[in-house]
């Protein structure tokens, strides 16, 4: 029986009465203490398999070294196994030769909630960033110009001082 059948059958106040009880812990209508709520939502929205991925993402050079670090990354967790992104099929050849070795500081890394298995994915490739269009460059007061070069003059490094006026033309061309 649907949500419909059962309002007509229950009557709008049975209805309500029905729909009271089968909500979950933490959202009936009586006030509960945040500490005793939030592992029941913890729970329920599985970020504890998040949490796990985002410590292991942030230390995985420490983990795997820095090159091959450079060139995967942990994906998800399914189950109990890790999905790591690798750049290339030539890596995630490699890879399976290092398979144990690299469960094993897994493993040791995620204290209490071991992975059972490791399994690779080539890393998608990025989304394609539009381009980014920038306004055609306009002439540049000359007053204002001389104004800033003079105001420039102040710093003692030559070449410090021709960086920052090419900037500030840069600048003022498509500022203006």
């Amino acid at each position: 029986m649907g949500r419909d059948g059962r309002r007509r059958a229950l009557g709008p106040r049975g209805y309500y009465e029905f729909m009271k009880k089968t909500r979950t812990g933490y959202e009936q209508s009586e006030l509960t203490a945040m500490g005793a709520a939030l592992p029941e939502v913890f729970a329920a929205k599985q970020w504890g398999t998040q949490w796990r991925l985002f410590r292991l993402g942030k230390e995985w050079p420490g983990i795997v070294g820095d090159q091959v670090a450079q060139l995967t990354s942990p994906a998800f967790f399914r189950r109990e196994t890790l999905w790591i992104f690798v750049q290339d099929s030539a890596w995630m050849h490699h890879l399976q030769y290092v398979k144990a070795d690299l469960l094993a500081r897994v493993n040791r890394h995620l204290e209490g909630q071991s992975v059972t298995d490791i399994r690779w994915r080539l890393h998608p490739h990025p989304l394609p960033q539009p381009e980014r269009c920038f306004p055609e460059p306009r002439e540049i007061d000359p007053e204002r110009e001389k104004s800033f070069c003079l105001m420039s003059e102040a710093v003692a490094n030559q070449e410090c001082r021709e960086a920052l006026q090419r900037l500030w033309r840069t600048f003022a061309a498509i500022a203006e």
